[in-house]
């Protein structure tokens, strides 16, 4: 046989011997070995491209192959249960909180939680700030200055907020707070455009207001159906900026005790104002304003006192008015809305803490509490 015919006998056997070969696949996964990367594949599982199931692959690196791992992305370096999911990704109660943003991980299943994933079951006394309970019986005895429980508020008790309310209350006195102490002091409010609309009161102080270019010497000012344009008393209740501002007396260096927020609805309808329903609001009917300088001079006095002392009677029964004393140390524990501070004497603001009106501010002693 020639050369050239031994190369085509050769050629024709190499053709015939890889017509009959195939690639090796162990596991018989339909990959073969030379690009498995998983060779030893259970019988009838299914695998990717790289020839892996999900019994041999553990994509998020937490030891829990993705068979059995109920989160299979949990992010790197945190800890996971048996599940495979880490505090992150889990929701152990239902909720609708993942642990790591429930402070109560383990609510009942069948009660409702507020937003901090807690049921109001679950937030005994000690988890809730003060302000969050009131004791006022709403009976408006012995109330003197702002004895004007309206009849909306009749046969009510104040009482324990749910614990949404007090979550929702709290970050809303936080903004309160956080605004107002650009203004510490009566200078302060004063040279910042504040002005004082009421002068020193006992168990209430100053209240300072802005007043912008405001004046009832305005063109359409009625003092029967008064709107203060330009002002912040109208209809709309902002409870981060509230529309007064108190102060413990009429000095320059008065530190700030207090807020008040002024709205406008009705005669009958108090505003919706704060989360809960112990921030019962009340009306001053009608108040003597200067003319010169907008300061009350007198509460329901004639028309004709009122002229005497260079006022007008403004007529106020739609506007609304609650104060909340969160004001360290000028606090009323025994209800944050009550008109009255024990500590704003007639003859001025107490700050010995020793003086009985603050055992009165803490609710331990004076009886019974009113708003």
């Amino acid at each position: 046989m020639n050369l050239q015919a031994s190369l085509v006998v050769l050629l024709l056997l190499s053709g015939s011997l890889s017509g009959c070969m195939r690639s090796a696949d162990e596991d018989v996964d339909g990959v073969s070995d030379e690009l498995d990367l998983c060779t030893l594949t259970p019988i009838d599982e299914v695998v990717d491209e790289n020839g892996c199931s999900a019994s041999q692959k553990d994509d998020d690196g937490d030891d829990i192959s993705d068979a059995d791992d109920l989160c299979a992305q949990t992010p790197i370096g945190e800890d996971v249960d048996e599940s495979g999911c880490s505090a992150t990704e889990r929701d152990g109660d239902g909720d609708g909180l993942v642990d790591a943003a429930d402070s109560c991980p383990s609510s009942p299943a069948s009660e409702t939680v507020a937003s901090d994933g807690c049921a109001d079951s679950e937030v005994d006394m000690s988890m809730r700030p003060w302000w969050c309970h009131s004791t006022g019986t709403g009976h408006g005895d012995d109330q003197e200055h702002g004895d004007h429980l309206a009849p909306a508020y009749h046969e009510m008790t104040k009482g324990m907020l749910s614990w949404q309310e007090c979550i929702d209350v709290s970050e809303q006195f936080e903004a309160v707070i956080a605004w107002a102490m650009q203004w510490p002091t009566l200078a302060d409010a004063e040279a910042d455009g504040f002005h004082m609309a009421v002068d020193y009161v006992m168990g209430m102080g100053t209240h300072h207001v802005r007043l912008g270019d405001f004046s009832m010497e305005n063109d359409g000012f009625d003092p029967l159906n008064p709107e203060f344009s330009g002002t912040r008393m109208d209809g709309d209740f902002d409870f981060e900026r509230p529309e007064f501002l108190m102060y413990a007396s009429s000095a320059q260096d008065a530190e700030l005790v207090g807020f008040a927020w002024y709205v406008q609805t009705d005669s009958e309808n108090p505003p919706s104002g704060f989360p809960g329903d112990n921030d019962w609001w009340h009306v001053h009917e009608t108040l003597c304003f200067t003319n010169s300088n907008f300061q009350t001079v007198g509460e329901d006095i004639s028309d004709e006192d009122c002229h005497n002392r260079d006022g007008t009677n403004v007529h106020l029964d739609d506007y609304w008015m609650t104060h909340a004393w969160i004001i360290e140390p000028w606090l009323t524990q025994f209800d944050v809305f009550t008109n009255h501070h024990p500590c704003l004497k007639q003859e001025g603001a107490v700050s010995d803490p020793e003086d009985s009106c603050w055992d009165e501010a803490a609710g331990e002693g004076g009886g019974e509490h009113n708003h």
